[in-house]
């Protein structure tokens, strides 16, 4: 009996045949027709391709075909790339401390090759016979030879055929396609050097042509009217190196779905880079509303590990706070300049007549312009993307038709009388004659841009706001001393968080002095809050004191308390302000920093444009 058992325990441990064990595997890197598109378009970009073709056909479920003019393969290295963990990026141990390529692990083919049909073409030199994979449900590789150009073509047919519970488990065609859009828009935006187009069912999605700019590919991506909103955020410190796009206060989205990340041209979603946005805005943002960004993070890849998921889409950065502090302080730094991107070399009135340095399609070399992926065609390595100068792109001049216009944006959910008013994100105060208060409780002002409204309340908080903080920091905050000291009894808990942050409020004009076991004596206030209720005052500050001794918790919760405290020394609403005190509020605003939101996110002003108002009356 025991020998039975012992026998047993032996045959129940065996070793997976090969084809199980890459359907297995390919559970972790093909998760949807998106995931082969990624592995292949990854692939492509590490060959060195200029050019990347994506068909696609019913949401990728039925075929989907990537072509590239990239470095090819040999012979020998097509028949090794179908089998597991088969790589030219990685050769030791030592090398997953500096990746330097999208691809390393040599899974993306067996994967892709155990749940579909696989026809891959390469050419490695010119001159020479091409090669012709053929690969089946993890079956074989065949090998022989074809006519091909160079580089490599790959053709998935029927993904998940061979594993139907899989396969039922896909989205309606137009949402896995979506998930395929994506992927390619990230790569675009990652490598704006390569001419990229993406094909659904023969219908043309995405075509973009090589630049050196990325605001110009964002604008073919996502729209002029986007791009126009975008504020160029930059910096660099030590091994880092940041530069990217965010979008203006006022431009903001009620999804993350516009915010892209990446690090060494990776795509990423990380948690420290999307806190870190969100902390260089502040209190910029609505509550409930996200900024549109795009962020591209250069590092030493020793200071980042890649290989943490199967995917590929997280990393962990080895110095976690330094890429917090670089990001958050780029994102602030950016938006306080509010400078929108690189001075573009073209008119505020459009972009210019052919003759003038811009350079037609039917001038660009014809090998480039007409050249064939396909079987049994030629392409010619397009010219370097530095040639494609930002001044030759008709393409992109079309996308960006308006952005040097300056059409107006669409506000969300503000229409009064007929006439759509705007968000201003640019400081034009100046610009504009005060007329007088509305209600008692909004300045209107003219201008030939039209009418221009600025909410007073909120316009002073952003005032006494970017004020107060300045001379907190200074400790040079203006005081103001009680005749008579206020006695405030607290809980025990609110009583030691604010013993523990004494010197902090001291720094802010509060003069706290202990009294009996949980009270305190008040002996000053900040000059702001002379006339306000000072016990209530206390108590909400006491209510928002962090009990973490977290850095990033004191400094949010200390940002909370200097917005609370600028909202209430603001004037309020139905306040009657002289012509002199309007001007003397609006030459402060225009002095701020960020005169665009208040600390809470709302517009300070709306302006109803006189283009608008011309058509309303029917004068234009």
């Amino acid at each position: 009996m025991s020998a039975t058992r012992s026998q047993e325990n032996i045959s129940r441990i065996h070793i997976l045949p090969d084809e199980l064990a890459n359907r297995i595997a390919a559970g972790e890197v093909v998760e949807r027709p998106a995931s082969v598109v990624k592995e292949l378009v990854e692939n492509a970009i590490d060959a060195g391709a200029t050019r990347i073709r994506v068909d696609v056909e019913g949401g990728g479920k039925k075929r989907i075909q990537v072509l590239d003019n990239g470095s090819g393969m040999s012979r020998e290295d097509t028949r090794l790339a179908f089998f597991r963990h088969a790589t030219s990026k990685i050769g030791q141990a030592g090398d997953l401390e500096a990746i330097g390529t999208l691809g390393f692990r040599g899974e993306a083919l067996p994967s892709i090759g155990s749940v579909a049909r696989v026809r891959l073409t390469t050419l490695a030199r010119e001159g020479e016979a091409g090669t012709l994979v053929s690969v089946e449900g993890g079956k074989g590789p065949v090998v022989g030879e074809a006519g091909c150009p160079k580089g490599t073509t790959v053709e998935v047919e029927q993904l998940f055929y061979n594993t139907p519970a899989r396969r039922k488990f896909l989205k309606a065609d137009g949402t896995e396609f979506s998930y395929i859009n994506q992927v390619v828009t990230q790569q675009a935006l990652a490598h704006p050097e390569i001419h990229f187009t993406l094909s659904h069912n023969n219908r043309q999605i995405v075509d973009t042509l090589p630049t050196d700019q990325r605001l110009y590919r964002i604008a073919e991506l996502f729209g002029a009217e986007m791009a126009r909103e975008l504020v160029r955020v930059e910096a660099e410190e030590g091994k880092y190196r940041l530069e990217g796009y965010v979008s203006s206060p006022v431009y903001t989205r009620a999804s993350r779905q516009t915010q892209y990340c990446f690090v060494n041209q990776r795509p990423i979603r990380d948690k420290v880079i999307l806190h870190a946005t969100q902390h260089g805005y502040s209190h910029l943002l609505p509550k409930g509303r996200h900024p549109v960004i795009f962020l591209f993070l250069a590092m030493d890849p020793h200071l980042l590990d890649v290989n943490v998921h199967p995917s590929k889409s997280e990393v962990r950065f080895a110095f976690q706070q330094e890429v917090h502090l670089l990001v958050s302080g780029a994102v602030r730094t950016g938006l306080s300049r509010s400078e929108k991107g690189p001075a573009p070399a073209l008119p505020y009135e459009g972009p210019p007549s052919p003759g003038t340095g811009w350079q037609k399609v039917s001038e660009t070399p014809a090998a480039y312009k007409a050249g064939s992926l396909g079987p049994g065609g030629s392409a010619a390595p397009p010219a370097p993307a530095a040639s494609y100068r930002k001044d030759q792109h008709e393409a992109v001049a079309r996308a960006l038709g308006d952005f040097y216009k300056g059409p107006p944006a669409t506000p969300r959910g503000v229409e009064t009388a007929g006439l759509t008013p705007r968000p201003i994100s640019d400081a034009i105060y100046s610009e504009f004659e005060p007329l007088g208060q509305l209600d008692r409780s909004f300045i209107l002002m003219q201008g030939k841009r039209g009418i221009l409204v600025v909410d007073q309340h909120i316009a002073h908080e952003r005032v006494l706001y970017e004020q107060f903080r300045k001379t907190a920091e200074a400790r040079r905050v203006e005081v103001q001393k009680l005749l008579f000291p206020v006695s405030l009894e607290f809980s025990p808990a609110e009583a030691a968080l604010l013993a523990d942050h004494l010197e902090w409020l001291g720094g802010l004009g509060l003069e706290l002095e202990p009294f009996g076991s949980h009270g305190f004596l008040l002996r000053s206030v900040p000059a702001l809050l002379k006339n306000d209720d000072h016990e209530q005052v206390l108590r909400a500050i006491a209510e928002r004191l962090p009990e973490s001794r977290d850095a990033r918790s004191l400094e949010a919760k200390y940002e909370e308390i200097l917005i609370m405290m600028s909202c209430r020394g603001a004037i309020k609403v139905n306040h009657t302000l002289g012509l002199e005190q309007i001007r003397r509020l609006l030459d402060d605003l225009q002095k701020a920093e960020l005169p665009y939101t208040c600390p809470h996110g709302r517009p300070i002003a709306l302006l109803f444009e006189m283009d608008d108002l011309l058509r309303r009356f029917l004068r234009k």
